[in-house]
C-alpha cells in the first residue's frame, strides 16, 4: 500500500520484483487488499484509492471495462437517427463511441482523441473533432479554441463522463481543465445524459461543474444501490440501468 500510495500504479511485475515475491503471492495479496477497499485492481496491476485520477488513460480504460461496455450499448440505443449529440472524453463515453455502428446517421461532436479514432471510419457518422490543447493524461482536447468552438454548436443530447457523483452536491471531475467543455456541451444540449458505472456515486474529488439538477438521464449498471437510484428519481432524474 506505501508503494502504491507514492506511487501511484504498479504493475504486478513491478510489485513482485520490488518486494521479492512471486506474481501469484502479489496477486494474492492484491485480492486481499481489494476485498477491504484499500486499493483499486485493474487488469495486471493495482493503484491506492484515489490514485486512479492520475492513472494513464490506458490504465484507466480497463478498470470495470465490461461495465462500462455495457453502459455504451444503452447509451447508443438512446440515439436516434438524425440526431447531433456530443461525447465527452473519459472512459466511459469513449465506450459509447465504441458501440456506435453504421445503422443510424447521425453527428457527433466530440473533445475525445479516442471517440475520434472510434469513429473516424463510420460511413454514416459526421465526427467533428473540437481544436485546442490536447491533454495528455485524459486523451482530450481543451482550452479557450475548443470552449469557443462547442458554443457554436446546438446536440439532442450531450453525453458527459465524470469522475465521482455526490447525490446533493453535484458531478464533479478531477481534471479542473476539462469543466469548461463539459459545462458548455451541458447547456448548449437538450438532453444531458451522464454516463458512470456504479463505483462513482457518493464520491468526490476536487472540482464540481455540474449541478444534479441540470442532469436528464444517468445511464449506469446494475450494482447502483437502491438508495441512490432512488434518491435521483426523486430529483426527476431518470435512471437506466444496464441488465
Amino acid at each position: 500500500m506505501e508503494i502504491l500510495a507514492r506511487r501511484g500504479y504498479q504493475s504486478v511485475n513491478e510489485l513482485a520484483a520490488e518486494l521479492k515475491v512471486s506474481d501469484m503471492t502479489v496477486r494474492r495479496y492484491l485480492d486481499r487488499l481489494e476485498e477491504k477497499e484499500l486499493i483499486k485492481r485493474t487488469h495486471g496491476g493495482a493503484f491506492a484509492g484515489q490514485e486512479m485520477i492520475e492513472v494513464d488513460y490506458r490504465i484507466r480504460e480497463t478498470v470495470k471495462r465490461a461495465e462500462k461496455e455495457a453502459i455504451g450499448r444503452l447509451a447508443f440505443s438512446l440515439i436516434q437517427p438524425g440526431e447531433s449529440v456530443f461525447i465527452d472524453a473519459g472512459t466511459t463515453p469513449a465506450y459509447l463511441a465504441y458501440a456506435i455502428d453504421d445503422t443510424k446517421r447521425i453527428t457527433v461532436v466530440t473533445n475525445s482523441l479516442a471517440v475520434g479514432r472510434a469513429l473516424e471510419n463510420k460511413t454514416n457518422v459526421q465526427c467533428l473533432l473540437l481544436g485546442g490543447t490536447v491533454h495528455g493524461t485524459t486523451h482530450s482536447v481543451v482550452g479557450p479554441l475548443a470552449e469557443e468552438a462547442i458554443s457554436q454548436f446546438r446536440f439532442n443530447k450531450a453525453f458527459l463522463g465524470t469522475s465521482a457523483i455526490d447525490l446533493v452536491q453535484g458531478l464533479s471531475q478531477s481534471n479542473f481543465e476539462e469543466i469548461p467543455v463539459k459545462k458548455k456541451a451541458a447547456r448548449q444540449a437538450l438532453r444531458v445524459i451522464v454516463l458512470a458505472d456504479s463505483s462513482k456515486f457518493n464520491m468526490h474529488v476536487t472540482f464540481l461543474f455540474l449541478p444534479t439538477g441540470a442532469v436528464h438521464t444517468v445511464v449506469t449498471d446494475s450494482g447502483i444501490a437502491e438508495s441512490d437510484r432512488a434518491a435521483l428519481q426523486e430529483k426527476g432524474i431518470e435512471v437506466l440501468t444496464t441488465s
